[in-house]
């Protein structure tokens, strides 16, 4: 038996030295392991995303590739693994997404200690200043305390 197919892309599979591949088989959905340079596994570099260019996307093709007993994923059976592994990664995804926006807000708060306006006060004394950074920071927080509790649900 051999595996026939294609996918979009894999992030980060310009790098990675072995792809995990979820096929159908005649016991349903299984998982193998596929170390880079097998026959009948190839890939090529997908344009770079405008919003995070350190990403090396590929689309990956499998062309008659071997599937061998051995490098099936014993425990993985059906979409419950590939889905459950989805989900932890939306959860690096949010909280990433939050430290970015932390650091955004780290950024503009020592940007307005330092920057001098008219009378060489810094804009963060000025009250308009000080919303838009309480704005900020507020909606941070709230993003964490979200996900925090939605983590709790469903942890």
């Amino acid at each position: 038996m051999v595996i026939t197919g294609e996918k979009t892309w894999i992030t980060n599979g310009s790098v990675a030295d072995l792809a995990v591949v979820w096929a159908r088989t005649d016991d349903g959905i299984r998982g193998f392991l596929v170390p880079k340079g097998t026959p009948g596994f190839s890939a090529s570099e997908t344009p770079r995303k405008a919003f995070d260019a350190r990403v090396g996307d590929v689309q990956p093709f499998l062309r008659g590739l071997p599937r061998a007993e051995s490098a099936m994923l014993p425990e993985a059976k059906g979409l419950k693994s590939p889905l459950a592994c989805l989900t932890q990664a939306r959860y690096g995804i949010g909280w990433g997404v939050i430290g970015a926006a932390m650091d955004c807000y780290e950024t503009a708060r020592s940007y307005s200690v330092l920057r001098k306006q008219f009378d060489e006060r810094p804009i963060a004394s000025h009250q308009l200043v000080q919303e838009k950074l309480a704005g900020m920071i507020t909606e941070i927080t709230q993003g964490a305390a979200a996900g925090a509790a939605h983590r709790k649900v469903e942890g």
